[in-house]
Formats: structure tokens, sequence, C-alpha cells
């Protein structure tokens, strides 16, 4: 669905309008009554319109209809009906009498939270997503089984608030640095690092690293629900909680979406280290580059280096004629040379080539606990990689409309990544969430290059069915 298949053509016109500033704080006034008021009278509305009017300029739009001198109370007035026009709230009589009433509309109420979101520069506190994740679905597998598909919802909703914090911050440490090129004032860049930077940090950094570490959570997690997707009995009691529900049409429907959204959650957990890893780095060298920053200004002004790259500075905005003037100015005080000096890393050895002798490899000793060690590792990663969720994928593309097996020679192998994942396709069938089978010939076909053995890939029969 459309944006504006939903909102009123008009409806932002409000935010673009000479007198936005005065709609702004009339919405947020409308917010803070809509939480704490269930029907909104139009005359407290009016009222509190009016204490924010004094002395400030309110302008007539062009198809504002003037109700009576333009008093505080008209420009109120007029303001509510202008809500009324774009579409953000609906006027009606209170059950049984005759008080006139505001209702915010159903779309309305979201972006008034938003907007109040945006002008609020204070940072929400962070809360235990992960370890909230971790807790119920250990609770729901110990002691409450029949509310695990409950549990899965909120550990899906629970992982998507933890990535959008994750990103956020992550963007957030990216704005700071970019403050530090811009700003020069040493006062300024003190006061982004040890009031806003750190109070970002304080309350969603610091509880991610700590109280809500990751790292000590996210290995438990993806191996309880790697044991949800192998079990029968756990997918089959939240299939018929859902279709109990009434969360989804039938049987089919619901397996299908409670395995995307394990996959999803497994597949976030097994990449997460790596994006808290990239926090840290952005994290690091902004500490790096501040501190650089505040350190370079505080004596700029005191060292010849600094003085010189104020004056380039300053001739850099200047326009042409006034640029002639300092350059004359720097010819007659400023004595540049070039100047060359000796050290230890000026004295080298020019390579001497050698002509390459043909020798017997050395023989390369085989452990077999490392050899082992080694081969888990690889399909550790191979697995880390590849879930069953993008082989699946990529078995499903394999068919075309309306069948249910397909041939080697008939399968196009356009780059490596699809090779792999025809490798692991063979090696993984049959496990949980891929039901086909691979039946493996005699003899080899060539594809675009790649040599694969003759095979035929089926769908099982439930695959099959559902589809």
């Amino acid at each position: 669905m459309r944006l504006f298949e939903v909102v009123p053509g008009n409806f932002f016109s409000v935010l673009s309008s000479g007198n936005r500033e005065i709609y702004y704080d009339a919405l947020m006034i409308l917010h803070d009554m809509f939480k704490y008021e269930l029907n909104i009278r139009a005359d407290d509305y009016i009222t509190q319109i009016i204490a924010i009017l004094d002395d400030r300029t309110f302008e007539l739009e062009d198809d504002d209809e003037q109700e009576g001198s333009m008093t505080s109370s008209g420009k109120a007035r007029l303001i509510m009906n202008r809500f009324v026009k774009t579409g953000w709230i609906d006027k009606e009589f209170m059950d049984n009498s005759f008080i006139e009433i505001i209702t915010p509309r159903n779309y309305a109420i979201p972006i008034l939270r938003l907007l109040s979101e945006l002008g609020d520069d204070s940072y929400q506190e962070y809360n235990s997503l992960v370890f909230a994740t971790f807790s119920g679905l250990k609770q729901a597998l110990g002691e409450n089984e029949q509310y695990l598909f409950e549990a899965l919802l909120s550990a899906k909703s629970n992982t998507e608030q933890l990535q959008y914090s994750l990103r956020t911050l992550y963007h957030g440490i990216r704005e700071f640095m970019r403050g530090i090129a811009s700003q020069q004032n040493v006062n300024y860049l003190l006061q982004d690092h040890f009031n806003e930077y750190k109070k970002m940090t304080d309350r969603i950094y610091h509880p991610i690293k700590t109280m809500d570490s990751v790292h000590r959570y996210m290995a438990p997690i993806q191996s309880m629900l790697v044991d949800i997707l192998a079990s029968e009995g756990h997918l089959l009691s939240m299939r018929n909680r859902a279709v109990n529900m009434k969360k989804y049409d039938d049987e089919s429907q619901a397996e299908n979406e409670i395995i995307k959204t394990i996959d999803f959650i497994i597949g976030f957990f097994q990449t997460v280290g790596g994006l808290v890893s990239e926090i840290d780095k952005k994290h690091s060298t902004y500490t790096k580059r501040s501190v650089e920053k505040i350190q370079y200004l505080m004596t700029s002004d005191q060292t010849i280096k600094g003085k010189l790259a104020e004056i380039l500075t300053l001739y850099a905005g200047m326009r042409e004629d006034e640029r002639d003037e300092l350059a004359e100015i720097m010819e007659k005080h400023i004595n540049a040379e070039r100047q060359d000096f000796l050290d230890a890393r000026s004295l080298y050895h020019r390579n001497v080539r050698s002509r390459r002798v043909d020798r017997a490899a050395l023989a390369v000793k085989e452990n077999s606990d490392s050899s082992n060690l080694a081969k888990e590792y690889l399909l550790k990663q191979i697995g880390n990689g590849y879930p069953i969720s993008k082989i699946r994928d990529f078995i499903d593309s394999l068919f075309p409309e309306e069948c249910t097996e397909i041939e080697s020679k008939d399968i196009l192998i356009s780059c490596d990544a699809d090779f792999i994942m025809l490798i692991l396709a063979v090696i993984r069938q049959g496990e949980t969430g891929l039901p086909y089978v691979a039946n493996i010939g005699e003899g080899r076909v060539e594809r675009n290059g790649y040599i694969v053995p003759h095979m035929v890939i089926r769908k099982s029969e439930d695959d099959a069915n559902v589809e």
C-alpha cells in the first residue's frame, strides 16, 4: 500500500508552510493530550494553543476562512480547522452530549509520535533486548511450552529492535565524526565529546557491551532456535498455537512463517558479532580523532605549523583581490626554503637479484588433531556464511514453475557462489527445513566451466503438496 493511499495529499502541508513552527507546537500539544486524555475537548485544545500564540506571528493561508477578528482565540480555531482540512484530526460530539471533541486520525498517531521523538534531543534508554530474547525462549522451552509461539514472536520483535538500535548507534557515531571535521572551537568539541557523545555511549553502547552482552547470549540463543527447528513436536505445537490464534489462515502458512522467523533470528545472531566489532572500531576511531582535534586546536595558535594552517585557511576563503594582497604580505615576511636531512632510513642496500633454483618440496607433517580442528572450523565458517534459509532459497530458484525435479545438466551455474551453494545443498539434503532429495548418478556434466556429477534433485512429497 502506498503512503498517499492512506494519508491525504495535503497532509504534510502544515509542516512546509510559513507557520510550520506554530503548527508543530500545536501538534505536540495534541500528542501530549492524546497520551493522557481519552476524549480531547476542542475547547481545551484551543485554550492550549492560545497559550503558545503570545508574541508570535501567524500568517493566514490562502484557503483559510477567517472567523471574526484575528484574536488569539480566532487564530487557535483556524489552526484546529487547518488540521481538520489536512486530515490530522476529526471533530465530533461526545456521546449523548453537545460537547465537541477532537480525535487524531489513526495514521496521524504514529507520525505524531515520530515528530515528538525527532524534536526530543534526549537519548532513549536501551532495553536489555538480547537478555529478553534469551530468557523468553529459555522459559518457554523449560516451563511454558504452550507459549513457545509467543516467545518466538517476542524474540523476533526484540531482534528487530536490537538490529535497529545497533545500526542507529553505528550511524550516530559517524555523525559525531563528521562534526569533528567541521568544528573549529575547542569548547564545542569538548561539549560534544563529554556531554552529547558520552550521553549516547552511556545509554546505548555500554549496556550492549556489559549488562546486555551480545557475545554472551548469542550462542545460547542460536542453540535453542536450532533445537526448536529440529523438533517436530515444537514446530507442531507452535503451528497449532498460531492457527488457533488466527495468526495465519492454515497450518502450512503458519509453519513457513515460523521457519522464516527462526531463520531470521539465527541469521542475525550469526552476523551481529561483526556489526558490534564495526561499532567498536568506529568508537575507537571517533575517540582518537576527537582527542587529536582537541590537542591540535589547543596548540595550533602556539606553533608555526598552526599559524601557517590558519593563514592558508584564511587565504582559501578570500576573494581574488584579497588573495593578491595577502600573497604580497607573505612574500615580504615569510622566507620558505626546501630543507633536506639525512637519517638512518636514508641508508639502504640495493636489491640483489638471485636466480630461482628448483628444489624438492619439503614434506608437510600431517597432524590428525590439528587437521580435524581445521576441518571443524572450516565447516563452522561455511555454516555461518551459508545458513539453511539461503540454501533453501537457492534450491527453490532452480525449479521451473510447476516442476518437482531438475537434472544437473539443466542447472544454471553462473558464479562460484552458485557452485558452492549446489555443493552445500547436496551435503545438507534431508535436514529440517530442506525438503528435497539429490540422487547422484554416474558421470559428470560441464556447466559454464564448472564440473558437477550427473544427478537429479527432486522436491519431497510434503514440499510438493504445499506448493
